[in-house]
């Protein structure tokens, strides 16, 4: 986990703050849960890595606006999709089955 800390910790530049170390490890490890249970992988798996990075650095920055589905501010507009929901269908595709 230290080491996709670190990896976020660059990726997130100024947008991170030294006492955000707890919060992402939080994060980190919720969408970890959501990913290992809807893939039926380990924690620990490789594969789940990327998802899991892409879904924290995404609920990262969207701290704040949780439970929006748009904003708008200075003349842009975003829109947002549930993130918990977009992992689990983007998981789907390493899914391990039980044959």
């Amino acid at each position: 986990m230290e080491k996709l800390v670190e990896q976020l910790k660059k990726d997130l530049a100024e947008n991170y703050h030294e006492d955000d170390d707890e919060v992402i490890k939080n994060t980190i490890e919720h969408y970890t849960l959501i990913a290992s249970h809807a893939s039926n992988r380990s924690k620990e798996d490789e594969l789940l890595k990327p998802y899991i990075y892409n879904t924290v650095k995404e609920a990262f920055l969207r701290r704040g606006d949780e439970g929006k589905t748009s904003s708008n501010e200075g003349g842009l507009n975003s829109s947002y999709t549930d993130i918990e929901e977009k992992l689990r269908k983007d998981v789907r595709c390493i899914r391990r089955g039980n044959f």
